[in-house]
């Protein structure tokens, strides 16, 4: 019985868009895995430097598994990140490359939540991911980490959510730790993400 209702919802779901004519407001489409441009511009405090904000360009990609429900206020998708990949430059700390930390043993992902936002058919639904990250400081010849999730959210109208953006609710004291010493005092603090997801990668 239960198979039988996880058949019909799945039959009720669109398609999983792939261009932005394809893209519907509040509507739930099947399973899928987008590859998507990624800005984000955070702000980083190296212990006794000070802190300052890093604009980083590049791509994620994320999985989508079937929504519980065809219904848009009901519904929930589990996400995962498969990959990030986004470059920065800071002024004092160079070059600097943020990936998914595939040494953690931690999933990057997270749910777009059931319900909506503001308890509306027609209002935005809640994203939220857990991120496990490292950042490669490639000119001063160190890795960082996190140990505890970096929080984000997203306010989303459609999926995927191009063209739209969030990041970590309220200011936070992420702390990031040495790859070669994770057992050490951090190094730095992550205190604030803000995003902006942009539309599909070039094939």
């Amino acid at each position: 019985m239960l198979q039988e209702s996880t058949q019909k919802a799945t039959r009720a779901l669109v398609s999983s868009p792939k261009s932005l004519e394809e893209l519907q407001l509040l509507t739930m489409p099947e399973g899928g895995t987008d590859r998507l441009n990624f800005l984000t511009w955070d702000t980083i405090e190296m212990i006794g430097q000070g802190e300052e904000v890093i604009e980083f360009h590049g791509f994620y990609a994320i999985q989508r598994d079937n929504p519980t429900s065809a219904d848009w206020r009901e519904a929930s998708v589990n996400i995962t990140m498969k990959e990030l990949s986004v470059d920065g430059v800071s002024p004092t700390l160079g070059r600097i490359h943020a990936s998914v930390n595939p040494d953690l043993g931690k999933k990057s992902g997270g749910q777009v939540l059931e319900g909506t936002i503001y308890d509306a058919a027609d209002s935005p639904k809640m994203c939220h991911m857990d991120g496990y990250m490292q950042f490669d400081m490639k000119d001063l010849g160190i890795v960082v980490f996190n140990k505890e999730p970096i929080e984000l959210e997203h306010s989303i109208t459609h999926i995927p959510p191009v063209g739209q953006g969030g990041g970590t609710k309220e200011r936070a004291s992420v702390k990031l730790y040495r790859k070669d010493a994770p057992d050490g005092e951090p190094v730095a603090i992550l205190h604030r993400v803000k995003t902006h997801i942009g539309s599909w990668l070039a094939e």
